[in-house]
């Protein structure tokens, strides 16, 4: 069994918050019982309905999957990755709320434009990583899209190479049949502090992946937010990350790419959906598609099954 999300610091907090009331309460109940010299033991027996309820309504909310199957699509459809540099920087809040949560909104939306196309996620800082492979389960890779933090990867700058070199050897000339259209969306601010090798870049576009950049943040730039504070050089100075306008813009030339642009000031992320629809569907294939099977409904069921035994069972909250 796997989970299609995980709770947010914010579901954590209401959850943590009802806990206390609800140990308040019966803690209180106890206690008056014990002024009175009666006994509260007939209520635990709705405490332990409502906590069973309540933990099969968390599951629920979390999205068990259950099994796997493969499953027949026959396709005529682009191979699309996206590729998010979780960087530190992309924490970075010049555009609201941050870098990276911009991107992922975006992203987003972006994908409910492409529900016939197979799309998958590259996430990379220093490293380079498959987060999830080419998929039609559009809702899980939203899912995926969702949790994706900077700290999902070993705290690190960017290295651009090693995105490179994961995307030439996942969409390369020997690893995918050539009619199949092969396109990325790489999403990052631009820093890099290292070279980027140029030989990757002529193989990118070699092998006729169409690669689009999408620039998030701002020329002005702004702090790195930390546990700490924010960011700071070795001199302790607060490091002010800005976009990089010069490095993407060599990247796309040397790629034969494109670059687009978006900050609380400029959004070009319908510019990009549109050079995206003026690519050609691959040839129809036929592909077997490997797919969970989430089964939520049943623990609502479940769940629903106790509230209502809870509602018919009456108890004397206190026995005198």
């Amino acid at each position: 069994m796997n989970w299609s999300r995980e709770y947010s610091q914010a579901d954590l907090a209401f959850l943590i918050i009802f806990l206390l009331i609800y140990f308040i309460y019966f803690g209180r109940l106890y206690f008056i019982s014990k002024k009175l010299k009666t006994s509260a033991a007939s209520s635990s027996l709705k405490f332990f309905i409502r906590a069973i309820y309540l933990g099969l309504l968390g599951l629920a909310l979390l999205g068990p999957n259950f099994g796997i199957t493969e499953i027949e699509a026959r396709s005529s459809s682009k191979d699309i990755y996206l590729a998010f540099d979780l960087s530190l920087s992309m924490n970075t809040n010049d555009v609201e709320p941050s870098r990276l949560d911009k991107a992922k909104s975006e992203m987003l939306n972006l994908i409910d434009q492409f529900k016939s196309d197979k799309i998958g996620i590259i996430v990379f800082n220093s490293d380079a990583f498959i987060y999830t492979p080419l998929t039609f389960d559009h809702e899980n890779l939203k899912n995926n899209i969702s949790s994706l933090k900077t700290n999902l990867l070993a705290n690190s700058s960017t290295d651009f190479n090693a995105f490179f070199n994961l995307l030439i050897d996942k969409f390369g000339l020997d690893s995918k049949k050539n009619s199949q259209i092969k396109t990325c969306i790489l999403i990052t601010d631009g820093e890099n502090f290292g070279g980027v090798n140029e030989n990757l870049l002529d193989l990118t576009a070699k092998n006729g992946i169409n690669l689009y950049i999408l620039g998030v943040g701002t020329q002005m730039g702004g702090k790195i937010p930390t546990l700490n504070g924010f960011k700071k050089d070795k001199n302790g100075n607060e490091v002010i990350s800005i976009l990089d306008i010069n490095q993407i813009n060599q990247i796309a030339k040397k790629t034969k790419g494109e670059y687009f642009i978006i900050n609380n000031q400029r959004n070009q992320i319908n510019s990009l959906i549109g050079k995206l629809n003026q690519i050609k569907n691959s040839e129809q294939n036929i592909n077997l598609q490997t797919v969970t099977y989430n089964k939520y409904v049943y623990f609502l069921l479940i769940a629903l099954l106790f509230i209502v035994l809870d509602f018919m069972i009456t108890v004397n909250v206190l026995k005198l």
